[in-house]
Formats: C-alpha cells, sequence, structure tokens
C-alpha cells in the first residue's frame, strides 16, 4: 500500500473541515428554521426597527441581531444611552423577556469598566441577550473604583549564538 505525502493528508484534512463545516452550518440553519416564527414575532414586538446609531452612548439606540452561525440560535439586543440600568425601555424589555410563555430566570454579566450590563435569557432551541450600556455621563450610574491590581509582565528579545 502506497503512504501519501503529508501535504497530501494536509490537503485531505482541509477538506474534510470543509464538510463538517457545511454540515454545522445545515444543522444551524435547521436549527434557525424552527424557532424562525418565534424569533419573528419576539423582534417585532420589541425591535422592529433600529433606533438611534448603533452603540451610540450620548442617546437611547436599540438594535437587533440575530445569530446561528457557529451555535443556537440567538437574538442579540443592543441597546445604549441608557441613563441607568432601572430605565423603563430596558426593564418593560427584561420584564416581557422573563414572562415569555412563563417564568423564566435571567442571569446578568457586568461590565464595569464600560458601563455595561448584558442579561441572558434561555429559551428551548434559541437564547436571548440584552447588552444596555449606560451613558458615561449619566447622573444615575458612575464607575467607582474598588480596587487596583499590579501585574507583572515579562518582556523577552531573541538572543541567538
Amino acid at each position: 500500500m502506497k503512504k501519501v505525502s503529508t501535504a497530501v493528508e494536509l490537503l485531505d484534512d482541509a477538506k474534510a473541515d470543509i464538510a463538517r463545516s457545511r454540515n454545522s452550518l445545515g444543522k444551524n440553519a435547521k436549527q434557525l428554521q424552527a424557532v424562525r416564527k418565534q424569533l419573528l414575532h419576539i423582534i417585532k414586538m420589541v425591535c422592529p426597527k433600529s433606533i438611534g446609531q448603533s452603540f451610540s452612548n450620548t442617546e437611547y439606540s436599540l438594535v437587533c441581531r440575530v445569530d446561528a452561525t457557529y451555535c443556537q440560535p440567538s437574538i442579540t439586543f443592543y441597546t445604549a444611552g441608557l441613563d441607568s440600568f432601572k430605565d423603563d425601555r430596558l426593564a418593560s424589555m427584561l420584564w416581557y423577556f422573563a414572562t415569555l410563555d412563563g417564568s423564566r430566570d435571567v442571569s446578568s454579566t457586568d461590565y464595569a469598566q464600560s458601563l455595561n450590563r448584558v442579561y441572558r435569557f434561555q429559551f428551548d432551541g434559541f437564547n436571548i441577550r440584552v447588552d444596555a450600556t449606560v451613558k458615561s455621563d449619566s447622573p444615575m450610574c458612575r464607575k467607582v473604583v474598588v480596587g487596583s491590581k499590579t501585574e507583572v509582565v515579562n518582556e523577552y528579545k531573541i538572543v541567538c549564538d
């Protein structure tokens, strides 16, 4: 039996990766199609069209993105220019997701450096994220230093004999 060259093996591996990716994307497309009606309803209720400039931090904005490329279908609602995380528009959106088709828990992660909080909701067949950012000059929310850390980072150079 003749052994194939390393170059042929590499090219065959790349071709196999493409086939796996194609199969994965096909599966993700089927998942997206299965929840399409639910996602359409949610988007039409919350963000039928974008409001304001994307990622503006000076005025209110609401932008929606749908993704199913590498994962379970997900909708992300980006809202920015909020005076606080108690903003009525944000609170209404969070309540809507928490009570949609029953009661569900919400998880959140704070990114204090950018006055940002990400809320996550898990549904059957898809996820919803709400990425909320407060104005940097908000009268109600601000960054507060709670500590500091010093990190040692080694620097290198190449030395050859």
